[in-house]
């Protein structure tokens, strides 16, 4: 293990993303913040802000995450119907951000990780629309814990492949959400969507450390 993540690399685990942003990951970068002036005053005090492709498709996902799962816990309507609407809203982000971060995965030689997130993607969603159109009481009553073990299991494959402490801890905050279900088991879909739609969008506004 020691030799796939190494703990004692000097990159940071995490960090305010840099300027000088690496050449193929520059395609389709959309940048905010100040222009060139206002770089010079506030350029020392708040790093610019920017999502590459990769970043992009993480927004994306926290977004639908976080309508899926805070829509379930707050304003919750026919189980069936649900199944319908948010399966169709996934499979539409698995394609288009997949599509999204497709020119990352070939500079990084990481085609794997794409792979990998529309296969674990595609084994929660049918899972989870056999147990409601079923009535699989077991499914039904473990969503949350479903999903968050299923991407707790992809970060940790990630980690691994990638080299990434950062990953690693992700793996260990899904752990913990798993934990909360427990202690408070009337806000599973907040808990769930919160944890899940916030590791993406911590992983979207922070470089953090992968090979």
């Amino acid at each position: 293990m020691d030799g796939m993540v190494n703990s004692n690399a000097p990159r940071p685990i995490m960090q305010w993303k840099r300027d000088d942003l690496p050449r193929d990951e520059r395609d389709g970068v959309v940048y905010l913040g100040w222009d060139s002036k206002q770089r010079k005053l506030l350029g020392r005090l708040f790093p610019q802000i920017y999502y590459t492709r990769l970043d992009q498709a993480l927004l994306l996902w926290a977004i639908a995450v976080a309508v899926i799962f805070f829509t379930a816990q707050f304003h919750a309507f026919d189980w069936h119907h649900q199944a319908r609407v948010w399966s169709g809203l996934s499979l539409s982000v698995l394609v288009f951000s997949s599509v999204c971060a497709w020119s990352w995965a070939v500079a990084k030689n990481a085609r794997w990780v794409i792979f990998l997130w529309a296969g674990i993607t595609l084994v929660g969603l049918g899972l989870t629309d056999y147990g409601i159109y079923r009535s699989v009481i077991p499914i039904l009553l473990n969503l949350c814990p479903l999903w968050l073990g299923l991407c707790a299991v992809g970060y940790g494959v990630t980690a691994v492949g990638m080299e990434s402490r950062a990953l690693l801890g992700i793996v260990v905050l899904h752990g913990v959400a798993l934990g909360l279900l427990r202690l408070w088991p009337a806000w599973p879909f907040l808990i769930t969507g919160g944890v899940i739609s916030g590791c993406l969008l911590l992983l979207a506004q922070f470089e953090w450390d992968h090979r």
